[in-house]
């Protein structure tokens, strides 16, 4: 029992001997139109909204295209911060259709992607983060990859 203990402890030492900060990649921008959506109110995790996304445009040295449609979910805390919980779908340029999942506490979202198409299937495993700001009438967002 000892020896295991020693053993798991010699791991955690040697796991965090010389952490590397995380690489990210620009992946792509992308402005969200949201017109205005539906207030929940106030309930045991904060104030709620279902607000619709109608569409948009994205950019990136990878791929671009239009925003299909969408809702954002979002959470407002009572300290004011905002938590989006987003699904929505990016028609790329060449036809695919790629699901965008936002969760997250702004300004930082984690975003995951999904395809089918086997030209983009390099998306289903992109951990990404993003940062971004309303504008009037929609939200803009600056995707970055984890990793190369």
């Amino acid at each position: 029992m000892i020896s295991t203990a020693l053993l798991f402890a010699s791991l955690a030492v040697t796991a965090l001997a010389d952490p590397k900060p995380p690489v990210f990649s620009y992946l792509y921008s992308v402005n969200l139109t949201m017109p205005a959506g539906v207030t929940i109110g106030n309930g045991p995790s904060g104030s709620r909204a279902i607000l619709p996304i109608s569409g948009g445009t994205f950019w990136g040295p990878k791929f671009n295209g239009t925003v299909g449609a969408g809702f954002d979910w979002g959470l407002t805390d009572a300290k004011g911060t905002f938590s989006p919980d987003a699904i929505y779908t990016l028609h790329t340029s060449d036809g695919a259709n790629i699901m965008v999942t936002e969760k997250g506490h702004a300004p930082n979202v984690h975003i995951l992607l999904e395809t089918g198409d086997e030209r983009y299937a390099w998306v289903n495993t992109v951990v990404g983060y993003a940062t971004g700001a309303p504008f009037d009438g929609g939200v803009a967002l600056d995707v970055w990859q984890l990793g190369p």
